[in-house]
């Protein structure tokens, strides 16, 4: 049964938090937590001027400084990609590219930096180039994202360089070393910890860590809640600044490994606060679930979009979902 009405409810008409634009989702790697390289089929994405003019309906009714991140595939691919990311810091925007950091090289570098571009993240799971290549599926991806680094910084000396880390079976042995290496080097401003959850683009298995990708959870949970114990005591410390991750994260990242059925959240789920475009166009709200609100190729007030009975009435379901999905745990579980 849902809450009262959202309509009703005026404190809760909040302004977007946050702003994914998914440019594309093809990708050159084969990773082990994402198939999006399985879907060969055309993509019709929205043209650079179409983007444009929802960054500027945007930046309409929300405040300077407000983050768009730009992810989904290998947003590197997406021709005009670096165009989109100044256009967005010309509007004030704060501006963050994922990356697997395959195609960064010293010319893309110096591309990146003449951007605008605030911050990086970069996927890195292990140290050992094998670990890494064998989660990401192509050989090399090691080699070429420790280069990436080194160009960057290089090139970009005031982008901030955040690293992700997937907390799964395959590497479990491995991230302490990585984050050691992080808090010792200089060109990263951080690390993010990801708990593996089901894989991107595969249909959903309500227990998937009993499925056929099963061999990615961690076998050993009293190993894995070790870590994360550790990553709590490390992270009290002054050496564990660069852990990104809230205290109150990895508490739920030891209650998800022991118990990964149960809703790991100790409130509502926030993903009804957080925009999403799609490689094609569509905007919905991050929660997987949420459905198409409208399409920014038909120049729809965003702003109308936000705060429509459809919208407000979507907001209200996910707001009592009590699903684990992978943004909730990982990307915006907040500090609760």
């Amino acid at each position: 049964m849902l809450r009262k009405n959202y309509n009703n409810d005026p404190e809760r008409k909040i302004k977007p938090s946050f702003c994914s634009l998914g440019v594309t989702d093809k990708c050159m790697l084969k990773c082990k937590i994402c198939y999006k390289w399985q879907d060969t089929g055309s993509e019709k994405s929205p043209t650079l001027m179409q983007y444009k003019n929802f960054i500027s309906n945007l930046r309409g009714f929300l405040d300077e400084g407000f983050k768009i991140q730009f992810g989904a595939g290998e947003v590197l691919l997406f021709d005009g990609l670096l165009d989109l990311v100044k256009f967005s810091s010309a509007q004030g925007f704060s501006t963050l590219i994922a990356s697997n950091g395959w195609l960064i090289d010293e010319e893309m570098a110096k591309r990146i930096a003449g951007s605008g571009l605030n911050e990086i993240t970069l996927s890195l799971d292990s140290l050992n180039a094998q670990t890494h290549d064998y989660l990401r599926g192509v050989t090399g991806a090691h080699c070429r994202v420790m280069a990436a680094i080194d160009y960057l910084k290089k090139n970009s000396p005031d982008i901030k360089i955040g690293i992700n880390s997937i907390i799964c079976d395959y590497n479990l042995g491995d991230l302490m070393p990585l984050l050691e290496w992080i808090v010792n080097n200089d060109k990263i401003n951080s690390i993010f910890l990801l708990a593996i959850t089901q894989p991107n683009n595969i249909e959903v298995e309500k227990e998937w860590w009993k499925g056929k990708n099963s061999c990615l959870w961690p076998k050993d949970t009293r190993k894995v809640c070790s870590f994360v114990e550790h990553l709590l005591k490390f992270k009290s410390t002054g050496a564990g600044g660069k852990i990104g991750n809230s205290f109150a994260q990895l508490e739920a990242f030891k209650f998800y490994f022991m118990h990964p059925e149960r809703f790991v959240s100790k409130t509502n789920c926030n993903l009804g606060g957080m925009v999403h475009v799609n490689a094609f166009g569509d905007i919905s709200f991050l929660c997987p679930k949420s459905g198409v609100l409208g399409n920014i190729k038909k120049k729809e007030d965003i702003k109308k979009i936000w705060f429509s009975g459809k919208a407000n009435h979507t907001r209200e379901k996910i707001a009592v979902c009590r699903g684990n999905c992978h943004f909730l745990i990982n990307c915006f579980f907040g500090n609760e």
